[in-house]
């Protein structure tokens, strides 16, 4: 797997535009589209955020990228293209602050879909970096999306739970995500602009992190609205 990470995290931060989502396709949205539309976004927007529970520690940082791709559309769900993959990327800076509590910021553009947003983490208990020991942080996150033909605000909670094994430790995490979409006025049913829809949906993560001197990849899975997505990381943490 660690061989693969990689591969994984470059086809997801440039997937090819033959299996990409067509965001113009926005454009002739109907109304039974806004939901499921908005519940693939938040997820989009809501994983690939965390790999470990492990607080930075006072004036610690991380730089790196970020990738996830859902394998699917949801149901009902035309405006993305039927049965392909779809996905987004981001660079994301952390910095370690007193009191066990991290903040991030992130951002990225992809298909004309321009995204911003960050949050702050909480350890829950003192850090331990014995081995087999469990860490656990509280994360709290805002993003901002925006399209020609959309606009999306979206807000997440979780907590993140994370096992210290060397070299490779697993992460879970369970959180959830709420996004609130807007139409805007360039779309062919004119009824329909400024309309907007709001989702929550729970959403469930696990994956593994590998350490390398001063770096790191990970790699995991995301369920959430009957969806699976795959998310993929690699950065420096000091």
């Amino acid at each position: 797997m660690l061989k693969l990470l990689p591969v994984i995290l470059l086809s997801l931060a440039f997937v090819s535009p033959a299996s990409s989502a067509e965001y113009d396709g926005f454009r002739g949205v109907s109304s039974a589209d806004l939901k499921p539309f908005a519940r693939d976004l938040g997820g989009l927007l809501g994983s690939g955020s965390n790999q470990t529970a492990r607080p930075l520690g006072f004036a610690g940082f991380d730089v790196g990228v970020r990738a996830v791709a859902q394998l699917k559309p949801s149901h009902n769900d035309t405006v993305l293209k039927k049965n392909s993959a779809f996905g987004t990327g981001f660079v994301q800076a952390e910095i370690g602050m007193p009191y066990r509590i991290d903040g991030f910021v992130r951002g990225g553009s992809y298909e004309g879909v321009a995204v911003a947003g960050g949050g702050l983490r909480y350890g829950l208990w003192n850090v331990s970096d014995e081995k087999y020991k469990i860490n656990a942080m509280l994360v709290g996150m805002a993003n901002m999306a925006a399209q020609r033909y959309f606009y999306a605000v979206h807000f997440n909670t979780s907590l993140v739970c994370s096992l210290n094994v060397p070299v490779i430790s697993p992460y879970l995490g369970v959180g959830y995500d709420f996004t609130r979409l807007e139409v805007q006025s360039a779309v062919s049913d004119p009824s329909l602009s400024g309309a907007g829809v709001s989702v929550a949906e729970p959403r469930y993560t696990a994956g593994l992190r590998a350490k390398l001197n001063l770096g790191y990849l990970a790699g995991g899975v995301t369920y959430t609205h009957d969806r699976m997505l795959v998310n993929a990381s690699a950065g420096f943490r000091f």
